[in-house]
């Protein structure tokens, strides 16, 4: 593989470590520093899965029917494996989905607002995949069941948050109540 097929890792990784040492510059709290830096990690190490040449395989005992589209390979036959890889692609999203809640929308979690980012976070994960095979040929698979695991993983990071936030308002509440 080419050099040129890693420059929109390189890019996305670059802009979003920018972008957040850049917020890091007006909140220099320690949480701050600590999720932001952990951020950066997670986003960095979730593009290098996704976005760079390869394939990965965890499990796939049945090659699933796919069709080219272009120079991309696109699954056809949604919900034929259950493996490990789909359980993974969930797991690779949840920290999405805890950081959703932390960057900001832990006073109203919305059901819809937070399905809509799940699904645009997911669509630009396999989307992002579809468009650069097209373009430098990553020689990646895309599979509408990803969009779906990749969703379902940002839902339940943000929705795996929300008990804190009430335990939380709990205490706030018992704080100015002079129960504490």
């Amino acid at each position: 593989m080419s050099l040129i097929s890693y420059l929109p890792f390189v890019i996305l990784s670059s802009l979003v470590a920018l972008y957040n040492l850049q917020k890091l510059r007006v909140n220099h709290s320690p949480f701050a520093i600590l999720v932001r830096v952990s951020f950066i990690i997670y986003v960095v190490s979730v593009f290098y899965l996704i976005f760079t040449p390869g394939t990965y395989s965890f499990g796939m005992d049945i090659l699933p029917q796919t069709l080219h589209v272009g120079y991309a390979k696109v699954v056809v036959t949604p919900y034929h494996d259950y493996s490990m890889q789909a359980i993974l692609n969930v797991i690779m999203t949840i920290p999405a989905g805890v950081y959703l809640y932390i960057f900001g929308f832990r006073d109203r979690p919305i059901l819809l607002e937070v399905l809509v980012i799940a699904l645009g976070i997911a669509l630009f994960n396999e989307g992002g995949q579809f468009v650069l095979d097209q373009l430098i040929h990553i020689n990646r698979t895309v599979d509408i069941m990803d969009v779906i695991h990749n969703g379902l993983g940002v839902v339940l990071g943000f929705y795996i948050m929300t008990p804190f936030n009430l335990l939380l308002k709990t205490e706030e509440k018992s704080l100015q109540n002079g129960k504490f």
